[in-house]
């Protein structure tokens, strides 16, 4: 498997010491800790909002070494609420990024902002703004898009909007980011990494990490609550397998 991220021997402030991590391309990657473990930190560094001269490869060549406009067809970050808007409405903003009609109408669609984009931009909620955030940054076509804490914006809407995005990045092979602290925004993704001062504590499939009950409670995280039930429920062998789904999880029980 192709690497479109690589970190390597990474040093930087009190955050990190010798830290490696590799994100593997065509993959959505969901990266989790608790607070001020560096998650936002390490997305402004991959976005190139902060420089260092640490060796960082994005399609294995040095993040110092990109264009401007280089730099921005291959990464696209959504940092939530922080954007100027240059038009009056979001139709005339997307014009900006993107006049494909095919590709407008699937984003538009799939995000379910078809009610936003004649809006003004003055006009737009707090949701409003970061869908259109993740609107732009996906018909901007790049090869990686970050996505740095958003599901607090989008509150009962996040489980549909990643469901979406997921169907996206696979559809178009991109590469995805997000960082999050709620662990059951990882179940659609493809990889977890969960860190713990300065180094990665867990990582692998979502499902698979979330398993680690324990260890996930001693990082002072919460396990989603029908994984927390689940996973006790096989630890008494009152079920054989990991169920995530009420009703079928009932069914285990009465079987």
């Amino acid at each position: 498997m192709k690497r479109m991220i690589m970190i390597h021997q990474f040093f930087y402030k009190d955050l990190w010491k010798d830290f490696n991590l590799y994100i593997d391309k065509n993959k959505f990657t969901t990266i989790s800790g608790p607070n001020n473990c560096g998650k936002t930190t390490l997305m402004r560094i991959l976005n190139r909002d902060i420089i260092t001269d640490n060796m960082i490869l994005i399609d294995e060549k040095d993040i110092n070494d990109y264009s401007i406009g280089e730099f921005s067809s291959t990464v696209q970050g959504v940092f939530p609420l922080e954007i100027i808007f240059q038009e009056k409405t979001v139709e005339e903003e997307i014009a900006l990024y993107n006049i494909n009609r095919e590709e407008v109408g699937e984003v538009i669609k799939g995000l379910n902002i078809s009610s936003t984009v004649k809006k003004q931009v003055k006009n737009l909620t707090v949701e409003e703004i970061v869908l259109v955030q993740i609107t732009l940054a996906l018909l901007k076509k790049p090869k990686i898009v970050l996505l740095d804490n958003i599901h607090p914006y989008l509150k009962e809407r996040t489980k549909e909007v990643l469901e979406f995005l997921k169907k996206y990045q696979e559809k178009y092979e991109l590469t995805m980011v997000q960082t999050t602290i709620h662990l059951e925004d990882s179940l659609p993704t493809d990889v977890l990494y969960i860190f713990e001062n300065g180094m990665i504590a867990l990582e692998g499939k979502p499902i698979e990490v979330l398993e680690n009950d324990t260890r996930i409670n001693k990082i002072g995280l919460e396990l989603p609550f029908m994984m927390d039930l689940s996973v006790k429920l096989r630890d008494y062998d009152l079920i054989d397998t990991i169920e995530l789904d009420k009703e079928r999880l009932v069914d285990s029980l009465w079987q």
